[in-house]
């Protein structure tokens, strides 16, 4: 995904991507064997990356003055001309200290672009630029999507496959009510107590659903 001019095209880019998933994940039941294993992993660490790049992608080109889906072009205080550009103002934003020590370039690249998976992050740079799309994405915060604070520690752990990281979503698995999880696997396709909805299913309807109204 990239910048855009219409932000129902980083909409649709997303939603897309989730459908894919979706489609990987949704036939997988207990018991797992070592394809659903993995499939599961890929699904996790693919879900993790769209929300990286769709909050980064949509933060940008906010700054850009895309169109929101309504036909609106956004207007801003600060008016970039490239990505590039646009890029350095959110860092500028985010982490003023390290916009500094990079002597407060007029453009950053992509590799050196701050990474974040919070839309309140987002929020920030909408606020400090007066974005005029910041009603739409305050609609999408009011969601209260769980999968920004949760899918991260299921991402961390296939990322690195460590003690201390599955000890971190044993904990995550006690803090939303779920006992006695061996497995990371496992846990996604568990039914939270609450809903009875499994959890990697929430989280993909969680990313489409925060999308859709930020657009």
């Amino acid at each position: 995904m990239q910048c855009v001019s219409d932000l129902t095209k980083l909409r649709d880019g997303v939603i897309a991507r989730v459908h894919t998933l979706r489609r990987i994940v949704s036939p997988i039941s207990l018991p797992l064997g070592s394809e659903e294993r993995r499939a599961l992993a890929f699904a996790t660490i693919e879900l993790d990356n769209t929300i990286i790049v769709g909050l980064r992608q949509f933060t940008k080109s906010s700054l850009l003055r895309s169109r929101t889906a309504a036909g609106a072009r956004v207007t801003t205080s600060v008016s970039p001309q490239t990505a590039e550009e646009a890029a350095a103002l959110v860092l500028k934003s985010l982490n003023l200290a390290a916009y500094q020590r990079m002597k407060s370039p007029a453009t950053i690249q992509e590799k050196d672009e701050i990474v974040f998976r919070d839309p309140k992050r987002a929020e920030k740079v909408l606020i400090d630029y007066t974005a005029s799309n910041l009603t739409n994405l305050q609609l999408a915060l009011s969601l209260n999507a769980v999968v920004f604070s949760e899918l991260k520690t299921c991402r961390h752990f296939f990322s690195h496959r460590m003690k201390s990281t599955f000890q971190e979503v044993k904990l995550l698995a006690n803090n939303t009510g779920v006992v006695n999880v061996d497995n990371t696997e496992h846990f996604l396709v568990l039914g939270r107590p609450a809903t009875g909805v499994r959890f990697l299913d929430g989280w993909l309807s969680d990313v489409q659903n925060f999308f859709d109204l930020a657009a």
